[in-house]
């Protein structure tokens, strides 16, 4: 049966006439488009010429134009009549042709040209670095090519193996005509293979071919032997003959239990416990008489989670479509892939990928303070890279994940393309207190440094219980006048440790010197280490699984969430109430005394603070920071 759905492309450039066969247009998409226009038309152009490609197509019936430029005109060029024209259009200087009527071919004419290089060391959908924009529309020139429908369909050829890594994927992109007789021999090896195993015989296989199969003990003298052969319908096989006595000794090795056929065994077991020991994968294979191996349970093991999960290269080539599903099913959300293509004649590598959700936008714009939190995580893969994560924090003090991204390593020009699109989708946030200053993209004016870190790297260099002390209580100190004493005792005991910290801008690590506006007072990273532990064994994953389970790992949390918020009878989170009642307990020691309906005079201990509730505002500096009434927190 024709396969009317497949196309065949065939286009005409500069006096060739190329031909892409069996294009499939459910499958086809933009990138594969271009592949095919590089690969088919311009690879013999020289390796170091940069061109801009342009693709329209004309709209039977009409004298317009369909440009195409994205999936969505791609896939509406193949809802277009049976045979339709496309230009394509190269932007090159000294390039022009001539127009002819719908349907024939266009003649071009190359005169003396010196072609313009643009060089750039990696492309991008809607790239980041908007540096080489070329807006020379006066210089297009058409080339032609047009698609029409194949008239037939050829099956692959099937070179028979009893290889069992060659079954056919139910969900595979390309689409095959099932061959009934391919499929009843593999079922035939494969119920073959499960009887030889339990029976644990040692097999020698004499036929192994489409037409008949033939087995044998392998031990000299057993008369063990197997027959088989397909009948007249090509699918249903049958014993011809069968010799069942069987006097040799059971091969304990079990040579027929690859890992292949172990992970096979292990696919059902695995995608419900993904985390399966090694003492678990045994149990399981002891259910068929077999007695792995270290080596060939780890194989197994990874093998099926390959059949599961898919390999780390081949998510890899899923990224561009699990983007554009993405951004169709999520509205208003932002997905950036950014490749690494010098030209056109070089196939594009994955360099980083950026999500972010509208609704995780909407959350923090409406419900969260202005404060994030940057970190990242190396992650375990074959291919290893770096998650790049986002996190604020919600009214209750919980981590609030905004964007995540995946990149090649950690350095300045990864956490630059990570803030260009940041600051792209949630915009600047000058008004809402969020100061985001950039040297190339990277926040410095209102940054805080992670005061563990700090501490670690002071201790290495300046070791000792007291000076550690000092340092936490210049760190967590309210107001200037702690951060001095803390400072001052430092210097007394080691000048070297007092300026080590006093080249340290005191507002990236000094909660005394904190923006006022934000209303946090966390001097640690420790939120976002949180999130890290929470991505847990994600990090090993393929990059789609990776993203695909940070959406669902998200999604479950914040939905889980909103049902714990419905049953709240405060205006108050709970993490808040529970923190006032704290400061309650703790005010017990303190005296009170009121100079009016606002201002209030509060003794702790050895020092006084005066309190005033119409501008939040305390001499400790702790209500200013987190709009706690907090003065009793020293």
């Amino acid at each position: 049966m024709v396969n009317t759905d497949v196309h065949d492309i065939v286009l005409h450039c500069m006096g060739r006439k190329v031909r892409v066969a069996k294009v499939n247009p459910k499958s086809y998409m933009y990138s594969d488009l271009l592949n095919d226009v590089a690969e088919k038309a311009l690879q013999e152009m020289s390796g170091n010429v940069n061109l801009l490609v342009h693709m329209r197509c004309e709209i039977p019936g009409t004298a317009e134009y369909l440009d195409v430029n994205d999936d969505q005109s791609v896939a509406e060029m193949f809802k277009s009549d049976s045979f339709l024209n496309r230009n394509v259009v190269n932007e090159h200087e000294n390039l022009r042709t001539e127009k002819t009527g719908r349907g024939k071919n266009i003649e071009v004419h190359e005169l003396k040209s010196e072609t313009e290089e643009y060089i750039c060391d990696s492309t991008s959908d809607d790239s980041w670095n908007q540096g080489w924009d070329n807006n020379n529309e006066d210089n297009l020139g058409d080339e032609h090519w047009s698609v029409s429908q194949s008239d037939s369909s050829d099956d692959d050829f099937f070179d028979f193996d009893d290889k069992e890594n060659e079954d056919i994927v139910p969900d595979s992109e390309s689409e095959h005509e099932i061959d009934p007789m391919r499929e009843a021999l593999r079922a035939k090896i494969a119920a073959f293979k499960d009887f030889v195993i339990q029976k644990g015989l040692p097999l020698q296989r004499l036929k192994n071919e489409k037409s008949r199969c033939t087995a044998k003990c392998g031990v000299d003298g057993c008369k063990w032997r197997i027959h088989a052969s397909p009948l007249a319908d090509s699918v249903t096989y049958m014993i011809k003959s069968y010799t069942p006595e069987h006097t040799c000794v059971m091969d304990s090795k079990n040579r027929e239990a690859t890992s292949d056929w172990m992970a096979k065994k292990l696919v059902a077991v695995m995608r419900d416990h993904p985390d399966i020991s090694r003492k678990g994968i045994e149990a399981e294979m002891l259910k068929y008489g077999v007695h792995p191996s270290k080596q060939q349970v780890y194989r197994a093991r990874e093998k099926a989670r390959e059949e599961i999960e898919g390999t780390h290269a081949a998510s890899y080539s899923k990224i561009p479509k699990y983007a554009v599903l993405l951004r169709q099913s999520n509205p208003g959300s932002l997905c950036k892939v950014h490749y690494d293509r010098p030209n056109l004649l070089v196939e594009p590598r994955f360099l980083r990928l950026f999500i972010s959700f509208k609704g995780q936008k909407n959350g923090f714009l409406t419900d969260c303070r202005p404060f994030i939190g940057f970190d990242g995580c190396y992650l375990k893969g074959n291919f290893g890279g770096l998650l790049l994560t986002a996190v604020a924090l919600d009214a209750n003090n919980s981590i609030f994940p905004i964007a995540f991204a995946v990149a090649e390593s950690e350095n300045k020009e990864t956490w630059s393309w990570f803030f260009y699109f940041f600051q792209e989708f949630f915009g600047p946030f000058h008004n809402s207190g969020l100061n985001l200053a950039y040297e190339e993209q990277i926040p410095l004016a209102t940054g805080r440094y992670c005061c563990k870190h700090i501490c670690s790297n002071f201790r290495l260099q300046f070791p000792g219980v007291l000076l550690n002390s000092l340092f936490w209580k210049a760190a967590k100190s309210y107001d200037a006048l702690g951060f001095n004493e803390a400072m001052a005792s430092i210097k007394d005991m080691n000048v070297e440790a007092w300026r080590y910290l006093s080249k340290i801008p005191p507002a990236s690590w000094a909660r005394h010197a904190y923006s006022t506006e934000i209303k946090c007072d966390h001097v640690t990273n420790n939120f976002t280490e949180s999130f890290n532990a929470w991505v847990g064994d994600l990090r090993d994953k393929p990059i789609l699984t990776l993203a695909n389970g940070l959406r669902k790992k998200l999604m479950k949390k914040l939905h889980k969430r909103y049902h714990k918020a419905c049953t709240w009878t405060s205006n108050i989170t709970p993490k808040i109430t529970k923190k006032l009642k704290e400061i309650v307990g703790l005010s017990r020691r303190c005296s009170l005394q009121m100079a009016s309906e606002e201002i209030f005079e509060v003794g702790d201990v050895d020092r006084e603070y005066i309190v005033n509730l119409t501008q939040k505002a305390c001499d400790c500096g702790a209500f200013q920071l987190s709009d706690y009434l907090a003065s009793m927190l020293h």
